[in-house]
Order: structure tokens, then sequence, then C-alpha cells
């Protein structure tokens, strides 16, 4: 939840504004003449959208080549994929062990 508050104002309780932003999770906007000047938040919250934000930064380009893909009709449907993983797992024979014809002596 976001709070605005005056700097006059919170400049009074400025330390329990402090305990109330780590505490509950707020963000409180400071404003001088009525126009926002800062923000008060929690380093956890600050460092969630940092995280969040070298996340996006980091899997946008695949992002966006998928959904190109997705237009151009380049992708497989789960049930597709579903149907030859399974055919493959039925044929699949385990490592280490070949198929050994038998020898007639």
């Amino acid at each position: 939840m976001t709070y605005i508050l005056p700097v006059t104002a919170a400049r009074k309780i400025f330390l329990s504004l402090v305990d109330k932003v780590d505490e509950e999770y707020l963000r409180i906007d400071l404003t001088k003449q009525g126009k926002v000047k800062a923000t008060l938040i929690s380093p956890d919250y600050l460092d969630e959208l940092e995280e969040t934000i070298y996340t996006l930064q980091h899997t946008m380009p695949a992002i966006r080549k998928a959904q190109k893909q997705i237009r151009e009709g380049k992708y497989v449907t789960l049930e597709t994929f579903l149907k030859g993983y399974h055919a493959r797992k039925r044929s699949h024979t385990p490592r280490g062990h070949t198929k050994k014809s038998a020898k007639i002596a």
C-alpha cells in the first residue's frame, strides 16, 4: 500500500515511518509543494524490484523470440510433444543394454 505524506509531516514522525515501512512493507511517497520528491520503501522490497528488473532484462529477448515463433506458427503443442515423447520412450533401449540376436550353434 502507498501512503502520500508531506515532507514537513514526515519529518516529525520519521523514525516511526522507517519502522512502519520495514515492518508493514509499505511505500511512503514524500511530497514537497504537492509533488512527490522521494519515496521510502523497505530494502527487501527494493531488492525484489531490482531482481525482477534484472530477470526481465535478461529474459525479454527470449520472450520476444518465442512470441515471433508463435506468430509464425513455429511451435509444437503440448499434446504433439507428449505423443512424440511417449513414442520415443516406448522404443528406447536403456543404456548398457543392447539387443543381441541368439546364436545358433
